[in-house]
């Protein structure tokens, strides 16, 4: 009994220690399974810790962009309003400039008509002042022209009375020298074959031939002047007075000589 008892407590001894390592073996892998659910938690842990902090970051930054959001919001709200506002300044200036123009228009088509009645109105005027500036024109030629004729003339005509007086004095002072220079003219007018006017015209003509020229000249630097100063753009009046005075002068003169001379001339 005692050897079965024996063999009987080595059994459980065998059996208890095989329990007890199975049970070590258990224990040292449950420790293993603790240890890494220990680092598994810890890690775990971390990773919630770093989540929190990202879901605190994340909580701030949505703090942010909300109030950010509602202030965008506000502010594009404003610029709604403002843009709103300037809609309506903008159709306001849109309907102002249209009826400006209107009114533009219409006054321009006004100021036109008006310009246009005034160019006419203008255009005749132009003309007539252009008419009424040839014939001022026309007529200071004409005025000249017969001034220098009429003077032309009293020279002639005073040559001519001059030239009698002398003839009639030399008659009065030498009668035979007188018939023999009369005599002598007749004969050179019959070898010549002219009278003997022609010929005493002849013998003038030499001597008066560069008072003639000369007066000629004077005459034509006169006319050109009064021509020069009826073509510039604006006439001078004065100086038009002033050119046409000397000739009226000179005809006057010229006149009262003619007129002082021919007596004279009658009387001898």
């Amino acid at each position: 009994m005692k050897r079965q008892l024996v063999e009987d407590v080595k059994t459980r001894m065998k059996f208890f220690l095989e329990t007890e390592r199975t049970h070590r073996g258990l224990v040292e892998e449950l420790e293993k399974k603790v240890k890494t659910l220990t680092e598994e938690a810890t890690n775990r842990k971390a990773f919630t810790d770093s989540l929190k902090r990202r879901l605190s970051v994340a909580t701030k930054e949505k703090s942010q962009y909300e109030t950010t959001c509602q202030d965008l919001k506000e502010g594009l709200d404003k610029k709604e309003q403002c843009v709103e506002a300037l809609q309506a300044r903008v159709r306001a200036s849109e309907r102002a400039q249209a009826e400006l123009e209107q009114t533009a228009s219409r006054q321009m088509e006004g100021l036109a008509q008006q310009s246009t009645v005034a160019l006419e109105a203008l255009h005749r005027r132009l003309g007539l002042a252009h008419t009424q500036l040839e014939q001022l024109q026309a007529f200071t030629k004409a005025l000249a022209s017969e001034t220098l004729h009429e003077v032309q003339n009293a020279k002639s005509q005073l040559r001519k009375n001059r030239k009698r007086a002398e003839k009639k004095k030399a008659v009065g002072a030498g009668g035979l020298s007188k018939q023999s220079m009369v005599k002598a003219q007749s004969i050179a007018a019959s070898i010549l074959n002219m009278t003997e006017m022609d010929l005493a015209e002849m013998l003038d003509t030499d001597e008066e031939e560069d008072d003639v020229a000369a007066d000629s000249r004077r005459d034509q630097e006169w006319l050109d002047q009064v021509l020069k100063i009826l073509q510039q753009e604006i006439p001078s009046a004065a100086l038009l007075m002033e050119v046409l005075c000397v000739k009226m002068k000179e005809r006057k003169v010229l006149t009262e000589a003619l007129a002082a001379l021919t007596p004279v001339s009658e009387i001898a």
